[in-house]
């Protein structure tokens, strides 16, 4: 047993940024309390971190992260996308930047998006459902593609 996912996840990916924006000055990385006080939006919380720009106190760049096994059922990885677009709706109003990005993950395959700070556009556009019928099985199956750890993933 290696301990709680928040245990498993928190430590690799505050390092992880903390590598990629600097331990110096300019950012600031920070663990975000959990995004809601409905529990039912906080059940999947693992790890929620924003950089922040350090001289503007603004946010730069976003990321969440859940357990992999997100990634095998479909009210899952909506509920993921779900909620990145709910961060964006909250954030992309004080990024200094003219494109907010942010990641999500599930475990260590992740969805990159862009949200752009002008016209409030968001990459990659939702996928609309109907609500009449369940979600197929294969909803955003492939759109968490791209392994974090990987060289390909580490550049993006």
């Amino acid at each position: 047993s290696g301990g709680s996912p928040q245990t498993l996840y928190y430590g690799p990916y505050n390092k992880l940024l903390t590598y990629c924006f600097g331990d110096g000055f300019d950012f600031v990385v920070t663990p975000q309390a959990p995004p809601t006080e409905n529990i039912r939006d906080t059940v999947d919380f693992i790890v929620y971190l924003i950089a922040f720009s350090s001289t503007s106190q603004k946010p730069v760049f976003l990321i969440e992260v859940k357990d992999d096994a997100h990634r095998l059922f479909p009210t899952k990885r909506k509920a993921a996308d779900e909620q990145m677009r709910l961060r964006y709706d909250d954030l992309i109003h004080e990024c200094p930047l003219s494109f907010l990005y942010g990641l999500s993950v599930l475990g260590t395959q992740m969805r990159v998006y862009r949200g752009n700070t002008a016209s409030r556009v968001l990459k990659p556009s939702l996928v609309e459902t109907d609500r009449r019928y369940l979600l197929p099985e294969d909803y955003l199956q492939d759109q968490w593609d791209v392994d974090i750890l990987s060289p390909q993933g580490f550049c993006q």
